[in-house]
Parts: structure tokens; C-alpha cells; sequence
């Protein structure tokens, strides 16, 4: 190791020393600061003056306030016992991709207001939702408050945009009217029906009861044989399938109580799935699978007995779509063609609001709101139309 204290000349020609040290980081930068002490008659003179800064510089760092990364991990510890796995997974995402990387390394005692607000601003013009990002962001620092760690949250002290980034998805409608559902389902049997060029009861069965009860994608993958009484035609639904820390798959409970609900099924739905059990247990007896009991066995599970993966769905959607001229929707847009055209056969909001598990009437309303556009456009085009002038 070099020695860092030096010997230099003075005008004189006198031997005096210096030395350079250590003294921390900068906190806007990053970057490393030293300092230069010179005038030294002695080399001990030096190394006690440096030994003493040292020392010093020590003692300040031990008082210092934790970066808000450290302080993160402190909230995050009593955080975790408060929320389910899935939720938490979410969250750690959030801090992880967005907040950390723009909070993690300054001391909480230097984040001003200025700071966060200057924060802020770039985030609402990143993000979509960078209100729930901003939320989360001062949480944290609630913590340090509360402690006496900081007298104030400077998120507490900004202005917050009003406006985030314009969605990729603003203006896509998620949702087919009722003749599109119908070639969409004619297209799905021509290619995955028993004369198709893939038979794919599977899929057939999928898509016939998201559309036909406006389940969520992970409460079907979630459902066993036992949430299904064909006697009644009802299905039961208690259970969805989420993701777990590391992005893990796993069944957990529904978000709200809602959600847990009991719905009635069509004939025809009823009789698909009849025909699926049947083929489903050929499958697995054919693969070598032993089959779960009535109380656990998946009713769509993948080739090993387990949890389909979320996408597979997706992969069946785009390819049956790709085949038609329909516009492109998500598997989360069979809910909305649900309650499309629900709302046009005569059901209440509240009626579609059970159906679909909304804890609050207002997620119903938006869907509503939305879906109803089309037809007053056709409304007002059918009325000039008529008037003819």
C-alpha cells in the first residue's frame, strides 16, 4: 500500500509534509470526495492529523441518518407481515424497478422537497400510474418521520402532476360487440373442435366459460372439479391463481370477499365441461398421470398435472384471432364482452357488479361507461341517417 503522507519543499527550502484522505461520498454525484491537509513540520505530525480526521469522519458516518434504500428495508420488514404474498410481490416490483433507482443511494436527511418534486414530475411522464409509485415512495420515509429520523416528508411538501403518460392502451377497446364474439367463436371450432386441425377441447372449453361468465383468467385456472356442481349448474369460486415472490405461480384467495361468489352456468357450458372431464381424465390416464382427487384436481391443468401457465391462454387467443380479421383483444377482454353485452340483454349494474366480483359498483360504472360509447355512436349515426338532411 503507498504511503499517502508526502514530503514537499516550501519556498524556504524547508522539508514539510501533506497528506490526502478519505472523507466520504458525495450524495448528489456519487462519486468519491478527498480532502488535501498540508503544513506539517513531521511525518508523525501528518499521520496524527490524519489519523484524527479519520477517526473523525468515522464518528460523523456512524451518526449519519440511513439512505433511503436502508430505511426501504426497515418499512419493508413490518410491510411484509401485513399483505398477502401476491401484493407484496407487486410492491417489491415497484421499489425495485422504480423507486430505488431513483431514491436508493441519499441519505433520507438530504431528499428535499425539491428533489422529490423534480422526481415526481419525471415519473408522471414515464409512468402510467405513477400516482400508486409516488404513493409507495413516501411510505418509506413516513416511517423515518414517525421515528424522529427526519422531522417532515418532503413528498408530504410537493405539488402532485396531475396527469400521467398517456396509456398505449388509451382508446383500445377491450371488448367485442355480439357478432364478433360469434366469429370468434365459430373460428375457435374450426380450428380446435373435434373436425379442426387441432382438436383442443382444452381451449374449446376455456373460452366458452370466460365468455359466457365473465371469470377473471387466474379464478379459472385456479378452479378444481369440486367448485363445480353439474346437478345445480353452478360454479363456485374461492380461489385465484396469482404470482408469488420471485414471480412464482401460485393459488391464493381472492383479493376481496366479492370475489368469492357463486354463479350459474348455461346448458351448453355445463355440457362442455361434462365432455372435458371425460377427455381430460383419457389424457392423463394415456400419459400416465394419476389423476388428483375430487377435492384438488385441476379442471385445466398442464402437462404435468399442474397450474397451466398464465400465457398459455394468450397463445390460444392470438392464434385462433390471427385467422380472422377481428380486432386484437386480451383475455381480460372476454369480462368486458361479458358485461357488454350483459348490459345490452337487459341486466342491472348491480346484476353484472355481483357476476363479476366488483367490490365496488364504480369498476362496473367504468365498464359501463366505456362499453356504451360505441352504441351512442351508433345511435346518433342511425339517427342523422334516418332524418336523411
Amino acid at each position: 500500500m503507498k504511503d499517502p503522507i508526502k514530503p514537499y519543499k516550501r519556498q524556504n527550502g524547508e522539508t514539510y509534509y501533506y497528506f490526502k484522505a478519505y472523507v466520504g461520498i458525495n450524495e448528489a454525484t456519487g462519486k468519491k470526495i478527498e480532502t488535501t491537509r498540508r503544513g506539517f513540520k513531521s511525518r508523525a505530525a501528518a499521520k496524527l492529523a490524519m489519523s484524527r480526521l479519520i477517526a473523525q469522519v468515522d464518528k460523523m458516518g456512524q451518526n449519519k441518518p440511513p439512505r433511503y434504500e436502508e430505511m426501504y428495508h426497515r418499512w419493508h420488514e413490518g410491510y411484509k407481515t401485513t399483505v398477502k404474498e401476491s401484493t407484496l410481490n407487486r410492491v417489491e416490483g415497484i421499489f425495485k424497478h422504480h423507486v430505488i433507482p431513483a431514491l436508493g443511494k441519499y441519505y433520507i436527511n438530504k431528499i428535499t422537497p425539491d428533489m422529490a418534486q423534480k422526481i415526481a414530475n419525471n415519473w408522471s411522464k414515464e409512468l402510467v400510474d405513477f400516482r400508486k409509485v409516488l404513493a409507495y415512495a413516501a411510505l418509506p420515509l413516513k416511517l423515518a418521520e414517525r421515528r424522529g429520523i427526519i422531522q417532515r416528508n418532503p413528498f408530504d411538501l410537493i405539488e402532485r402532476p396531475k396527469k400521467g403518460k398517456i396509456s398505449d392502451k388509451e382508446g383500445f377497446e377491450n371488448f367485442w360487440d355480439r357478432q364478433q364474439l360469434k366469429v370468434f367463436f365459430e373460428q375457435l371450432d374450426s380450428q380446435y373442435g373435434p373436425a379442426g386441425s387441432r382438436p383442443n377441447p382444452k381451449a374449446i372449453t376455456f373460452f366458452r366459460l370466460i365468455a359466457f361468465t365473465g371469470l377473471r383468467k387466474g379464478e379459472i385456472l385456479a378452479m378444481t372439479w369440486h367448485d363445480i356442481n353439474f346437478k345445480k349448474k353452478t360454479l363456485s369460486v374461492e380461489r385465484t391463481v396469482t404470482r408469488g415472490l420471485n414471480n412464482k405461480m401460485m393459488v391464493g384467495t381472492p383479493k376481496t370477499k366479492n370475489s368469492i361468489r357463486t354463479l350459474d352456468l348455461d346448458a351448453k357450458t355445463i355440457a362442455l365441461l361434462k365432455q372435458w372431464k371425460i377427455k381430460q381424465a383419457e389424457e392423463l390416464l394415456f400419459y400416465g398421470i394419476t389423476q388428483g382427487n375430487a377435492t384438488d384436481q385441476l379442471v385445466f391443468q398442464n402437462a404435468k398435472n399442474k397450474l397451466l401457465s398464465t400465457t398459455k391462454p394468450d397463445k390460444w387467443l392470438e392464434s385462433v384471432i390471427s385467422h380472422t380479421s377481428l380486432s386484437k383483444i386480451t383475455i381480460h377482454g372476454f369480462r368486458h364482452t361479458f358485461a357488454s353485452l350483459a348490459f345490452e340483454s337487459g341486466a342491472t349494474i348491480k346484476q353484472v357488479q355481483a357476476q363479476l366480483g366488483h367490490s365496488d359498483v364504480k369498476t362496473t360504472l367504468n365498464i359501463y361507461t366505456h362499453v356504451t360509447k360505441r352504441s351512442k355512436q351508433e345511435t346518433i349515426n342511425k339517427f342523422s341517417s334516418y332524418v336523411g338532411f
